[in-house]
């Protein structure tokens, strides 16, 4: 009988598929073990014991470390049981997952590592909110509202809360709010038989006095490009001399009776829009200015030219000094004709020269210079023909340097005192103020005024309450559009103050007209103490108290009269928003 050649099976036969399959397990619970942090490892060990004996692996040696393990003794523990941030392991993963779900990083203690996750956070952290300060533009704030000189076409009012008004107006709230307007009654602090509702107040303070005004276009903002090739064929005015003489006659007398306002302090200022150009007069004490003053933006050569040409004396607060020319000159060792102009434009106001007296003999004296050098130039054999060109070449960068700055902020200028006469004389008869083609020929600027005047109309600001969605977050808007003058604004601030803890506004400005605030941080600007001359030529803004004296009957309540007359530069503001929260203002 043959015995069976075939061996037996092995007791401990191994199965690749049973060992990937352990292998795997093993791995998988240890990953678990390590996430959960558990601070015993001896269900680690077990399972390791139970996988080795298993698989029929030797047990690993006793002097074996795991690197997985972190000591236990010493970690601070919160009532939760979750430990400390600042006691964490400064190489343990879950210092990393603690300070990525922290907001800020703790800072470095004396003992951390160089490399330790706190110390490469804190210094990440530290720079990127720098970077977010520096990228963020700062937000002032106080207690009351600044005043923009800037004119707006619309403003948009949000509040979370409903507002106190609506839209609709009852008879006798809309009856109120003409009279108080009319009449320049502070409704909100004098006692008085009118209505005194959150509506009749709104009505109040969204009219404006304006002439003139034609019901089929539109004279306010004064932009061609917005009227109607409809309206413009329709009535053609610049073709007809006697509507034409008749608007630009009632509008001199229109003129003429709000600058007697200003003039007697009955009416704190007025704007004279024009196609080209807006004209602000203010009465004096508005603004700590001692005297009846007037400001223009923009203006160009021509214009400034044909002032010159009226003997019409006036200063750009805005315009900058040429101090890289300048700086040339004084390194050749010469003065040129720039270089003194630059050296008197420094001066108080920076005056034009042939502002003043003083302006005029420089200019003689400059004159005087260019005839000596043209008769050294003779006396050098150079033709009279080549001195004339170089004469022509100076005169055209003269030139070119002024008009570089037309239709610029910088083009503003000013007038005061007896120079406003001068300027409303020019105005009134300057036939450039009244376009001569286009939809608005022959129409003269528009007038708009917070008190009434000679053939003034009486026109409401357009009105719509409704309610927006930003985001996922309602607000209820007022939006109200047509021309918003500064004082308004101070007019609706007063009147939701006391019912919204919050509110913001939204302004669409007219940008060119954003100088007009931009020229009191100018007239605020001290001279250098080696100018003793230059500051006695300067003005000197009177104590608030007199303008606030001299304009009570102007029309402006008590608060905002103090605020008007505050020779403050702070009070004066660029706002393209303006935000109200826990009493305090912010705007940007």
């Amino acid at each position: 009988m043959m015995e069976d050649s075939t061996p037996a099976t092995p007791p401990k036969w191994k199965r690749p598929d049973e060992v990937m399959r352990l292998h795997l397990l093993k791995k998988r619970r240890a990953l678990a073990a390590r996430m959960s942090c558990n601070s015993s490892l001896t269900e680690f060990k077990n399972v390791s014991d139970s996988l080795n004996s298993t698989s029929g692996d030797p047990k690993p040696p006793p002097n074996k470390r795991n690197c997985f393990r972190r000591s236990t003794s010493g970690v601070k523990r919160s009532v939760d049981g979750t430990p400390v941030l600042a006691e964490l392991d400064a190489s343990s993963d879950n210092t990393l997952f603690h300070l990525l779900q922290s907001d800020s990083a703790p800072a470095p203690t004396a003992n951390s590592t160089p490399t330790s996750f706190s110390i490469i956070f804190n210094s990440f952290n530290v720079d990127k909110r720098k970077s977010v300060t520096e990228a963020t533009p700062r937000s002032k704030g106080a207690a009351q509202v600044p005043i923009d000189w800037t004119l707006r076409t619309k403003v948009r009012f949000m509040s979370p809360k409903p507002f106190p008004f609506n839209a609709t107006l009852r008879t006798c709230e809309e009856a109120s709010g003409i009279t108080g307007f009319v009449r320049c009654v502070d409704t909100g602090q004098t006692t008085s038989s009118l209505d005194t509702s959150p509506n009749a107040r709104l009505h109040q303070c969204c009219l404006v006095w304006q002439h003139p005004w034609l019901p089929w276009l539109d004279l306010y903002p004064r932009q061609a490009a917005k009227v109607s090739s409809t309206s413009d064929a329709n009535l053609n005015i610049a073709a007809m001399p006697t509507l034409r003489d008749s608007l630009q006659s009632d509008w001199s007398k229109s003129f003429q009776s709000l600058f007697q306002l200003v003039r007697a302090r009955q009416c704190p200022y007025f704007y004279v829009c024009a196609n080209s150009f807006t004209c602000l007069f203010r009465a004096a004490g508005i603004c700590g200015v001692s005297e009846t003053h007037a400001l223009i933006t923009p203006t160009t050569r021509g214009f400034r030219h044909l002032l010159k040409e009226e003997d019409v004396e006036f200063t750009m607060p805005l315009k900058k000094n040429s101090v890289k020319r300048k700086s040339v000159d004084s390194e050749s060792g010469y003065e040129t004709l720039d270089s003194v102009n630059s050296e008197t434009n420094s001066q108080c106001g920076r005056k034009e020269p042939m502002d003043n007296e003083e302006g005029a003999d420089d200019e003689k004296d400059v004159e005087e210079d260019d005839v000596s050098n043209d008769k050294w130039l003779e006396s050098m054999g150079i033709e009279a023909a080549e001195i004339r060109r170089l004469n022509t070449v100076q005169v055209q960068q003269k030139m070119d340097k002024e008009r570089d700055i037309d239709k610029t902020p910088e083009s503003l200028i000013m007038v005061e005192g007896v120079e406003a006469q001068a300027l409303f004389n020019f105005l009134l008869n300057c036939k450039s103020c009244t376009a001569t083609t286009g939809p608005l020929a022959g129409i003269p600027p528009t007038l708009l005024a917070p008190v009434a005047f000679h053939g003034a109309t009486l026109r409401p600001n357009k009105v719509r309450v409704s309610k927006v969605q930003v985001e996922t977050t309602s607000y209820h808007s007022v939006e109200l559009q047509g021309p918003v003058l500064p004082h308004a604004v101070l007019g609706l601030c007063d009147l939701l103050k006391p019912t919204c803890d919050q509110f913001s506004l939204t302004f669409a400005n007219l940008e060119s007209t954003k100088a007009f605030s931009e020229a009191m941080h100018a007239q605020a600007i001290p001279a250098s103490p080696n100018q003793e001359e230059n500051q006695s030529s300067c003005p000197v803004a009177p104590p608030c108290a007199f303008g606030q004296e001299n304009l009570t009957d102007c029309g402006l309540s008590k608060d905002n009269l103090e605020l008007f007359c505050s020779s403050d530069k702070n009070q004066v503001q660029v706002m393209e928003s303006l935000k109200f929260s826990h009493d305090v203002y912010s705007w940007m």
